[in-house]
């Protein structure tokens, strides 16, 4: 037998799942050391890059001072010593409504010819979800 919800029920349970997809990025384990600073189109990075033996992460938080971010895509470059891209990963950011931070990570798997990682963000929308 198929059950009919209210539309208030309904409601709740859409602004639940939104709710959980919006904080899923809250159980990323950001490092208490950030070491790393790169400030692209008014947003800033505080991020540290980890290294394991298959792959290289960075990890951190995009903010943006007093305004909300819906979401951005951000990209990590493995650049080699003649400046060329040579490992590249990227990850998009879901903000929700009024966050201004957002904690990130990206992965790539390294070639061994990175002299350098580069953290770029590529796409960005400010302000709330459909503006």
């Amino acid at each position: 037998m198929m059950r009919i919800h209210p539309p208030r029920v309904r409601v709740w349970m859409a602004l639940a799942l939104l709710s959980a997809a919006c904080t899923s990025g809250a159980s990323l384990a950001i490092p208490a050391d950030l070491p790393n600073r790169t400030d692209q189109w008014g947003f800033t990075f505080r991020w540290a890059l980890v290294r394991e033996p298959a792959t290289v992460r960075a990890v951190g938080v995009m903010e943006s001072g007093n305004r909300p971010v819906p979401w951005a895509t951000v990209a990590l470059f493995g650049v080699d010593a003649g400046g060329l891209v040579v490992s590249r990963g990227q990850t998009d950011l879901r903000g929700g409504f009024g966050r201004t931070s957002l904690p990130f990570e990206i992965a790539l798997r390294p070639t061994g010819r990175e002299e350098r990682f580069d953290l770029v963000l590529l796409h960005a929308q400010e302000g709330k979800p459909g503006d």
